[in-house]
């Protein structure tokens, strides 16, 4: 576990902020938060990375690791989703 405050780089395109809270997207079924703050969401995503480490192989042709990244909320599998949960919020607020 991290003792420091600070974020790691690599993390940096993995924590989203909503007005849910910082979630930390992982590929498992579930993304991780919502947390207060970013550095729970990022002390959150190290341990599960010191988990999950060597379980899911990254496809370097990814889109998601090339710089750009469509979400399909409508068909998104994922049960607790960071992208679904900011396109919600957007959603709401269109409508209010």
């Amino acid at each position: 576990m991290r003792n420091d405050t600070a974020i790691p780089a690599n993390h940096t395109n993995r924590l989203i902020h909503t007005a849910f809270g910082w979630y930390a997207m992982t590929r498992e079924q579930s993304d991780l938060g919502p947390f207060a703050s970013q550095q729970e969401a990022s002390l959150a995503l190290s341990r599960h990375i010191r988990v999950y480490k060597g379980v899911n192989i990254r496809c370097d042709g990814d889109a998601r690791h090339a710089g750009m990244s469509l979400h399909d909320t409508a068909h998104c599998n994922k049960s607790n989703c960071a992208l679904c949960a900011e396109a919600y919020i957007l959603n709401q607020s269109r409508i209010a």
